[in-house]
């Protein structure tokens, strides 16, 4: 008698103990896929904010609640890609570039342009849009690359240099004086 109430304890610790390692992958499959719907939703919040920008037109509507949710879902990714060192720089040079060509198409369009000319004047945002568009596809499918983030944020930078020379504007600030980070 002895030995069967072994035997069945034995059993029943081996079902119990299978059961565990089931019940464990289950739980770390399923965590697996709650990250990934978390991260999905992430890039597809910037991605739907750099779209409404494509084909967009700063001279019929305010061109500030894109802006905006654009902004809104570029800190939602860097928070989440906290390990990806420069993103959140690369993001904000490319926030500014955009509000900066936002401006330039305003500046630029004059009452009864013509549509061609109406496009020629869209055409540096539309462009951004979509290079941004690609560039955040591109690390999405691949990964974080430490050597690209900083040569983008240099390029953003750049381009938004070159943009309010052009039209003798000054530069956004880099940063607010009486902030600092906290410790």
């Amino acid at each position: 008698m002895d030995i069967a109430a072994l035997v069945i304890s034995g059993l029943a610790a081996i079902i119990a103990g299978l059961g565990t390692v089931i019940a464990n992958r289950r739980a770390n499959e399923a965590l697996r896929e709650s990250r990934q719907a978390v991260t999905t939703a992430l890039w597809s919040a910037v991605q739907e904010a750099v779209q409404r920008l494509v084909g967009f037109d700063p001279i019929t509507e305010p061109v500030g609640e894109r802006l905006a949710n654009l902004r809104i879902a570029m800190i939602d990714l860097a928070d989440e890609y906290t390990d990806w060192d420069g993103l959140d720089e690369w993001l904000e040079a490319e926030r500014v570039l955009g509000a900066t060509l936002g401006r330039q198409v305003m500046v630029t369009a004059k009452p009864g342009d013509s549509v061609e000319q109406r496009l020629e004047n869209l055409d540096p945002l539309m462009n951004w849009a979509h290079a941004l568009s690609q560039n955040l596809r591109h690390f999405r499918a691949t990964g974080y690359d430490k050597q690209a983030l900083p040569k983008l944020q240099s390029h953003a930078g750049d381009l938004t240099k070159r943009t309010h020379e052009r039209h003798g504007w000054q530069l956004p600030p880099t940063s607010i004086p009486y902030l600092r980070p906290l410790d």
